[in-house]
């Protein structure tokens, strides 16, 4: 906030501006614009877009950010499948973006089993790219007790069968199909 609050009061001073003559270019109230330099507001981010423009300014567009795998451990004992299919995906569509979306190494508070799942997709993506997995990936062992997802035996039996090479090496049991969303 104190950021959004030495922003607006820079604009408004380098072009010469009071708070009322900001104001009324913008179409906002003269308490307002007091309330965010004073840091007591937290203005919403078209808010800060309105009195910038006002003034003159533009704010530079925001560069897109990239899903990565290491976002995936959600709070460190569970997996968001969700930003994990999301990495997929744009390995699949980019290749060249797949040394990013894997290089970052989990958080340290991620338990084993979340980090060496992920280091397992980590290795398997860096194979379909033709790359070298990451360090991290490459140093997280294998689990002692196989994982997979639940299931019945028979999709169990399934889910075994059609895990690529570079996963199972980790003794994680996922189809690749599972890492995708669903095409429509």
């Amino acid at each position: 906030m104190h950021d959004t609050a030495e922003l607006v009061r820079s604009a408004r001073e380098r072009r010469g501006l009071s708070q009322r003559a900001l104001a009324e270019r913008a179409g906002v109230e003269q308490s307002t614009i007091a309330r965010i330099e004073l840091g007591e507001a937290d203005p919403a981010y078209s808010t800060v877009v309105r009195l910038l423009d006002a003034a003159g300014f533009r704010l530079p567009d925001p560069e897109p950010s990239l899903p990565t795998l290491a976002e995936a451990a959600a709070g460190g004992d569970q997996i968001d499948w969700t930003m994990l299919r999301s990495v997929a995906d744009q390995a699949e569509r980019d290749p060249t973006s797949v040394r990013v979306l894997i290089g970052g190494e989990p958080p340290p508070t991620a338990n084993t089993v979340v980090r060496t799942i992920l280091a397992a997709v980590a290795a398997h993506l860096a194979k379909q790219a033709g790359i070298r997995a990451p360090a991290w990936a490459r140093r997280t062992p294998p689990l002692d007790v196989p994982w997979h997802p639940d299931g019945t035996p028979r999709m169990v039996r399934r889910t075994i069968a059609e895990t690529p090479p570079a996963i199972a090496r980790y003794n994680v049991w996922i189809r690749a199909s599972a890492l995708r969303r669903e095409r429509p």
